[in-house]
């Protein structure tokens, strides 16, 4: 469909060319801009369909529960026993 409207833009501004009246110049500039910005949203949509992950790939509210909660088990120890002394001044 991207390519149709590509297409479709450019027969519009083909038209907008070749108009000899101000109605099919309105025309063909409405057609070309129209259809040039659903062409460049199509492009977008499906350049970002290529690269997005699918579903099943993206992790369940249940898993991100379980990584938060193995996070937390993991820095809790850490901090309690490896509590740093003030930092001193050492000014002359």
């Amino acid at each position: 469909m991207r390519w149709i409207m590509l297409v479709a833009a450019i027969f519009g501004f083909g038209l907008v060319f070749a108009a000899k009246t101000p109605g099919l110049l309105a025309l063909g500039l409405v057609v070309g801009f129209v259809c040039l910005f659903f062409s460049l949203f199509g492009f977008a949509a499906a350049r970002i369909a290529s690269t997005s992950r699918s579903e099943v790939a993206m992790l369940t509210d249940k898993d991100i529960s379980a990584l938060q909660a193995s996070v937390r088990k993991a820095t809790q120890p850490q901090s309690q026993s490896q509590s740093l002394p003030p930092p001193q001044n050492n000014r002359l």
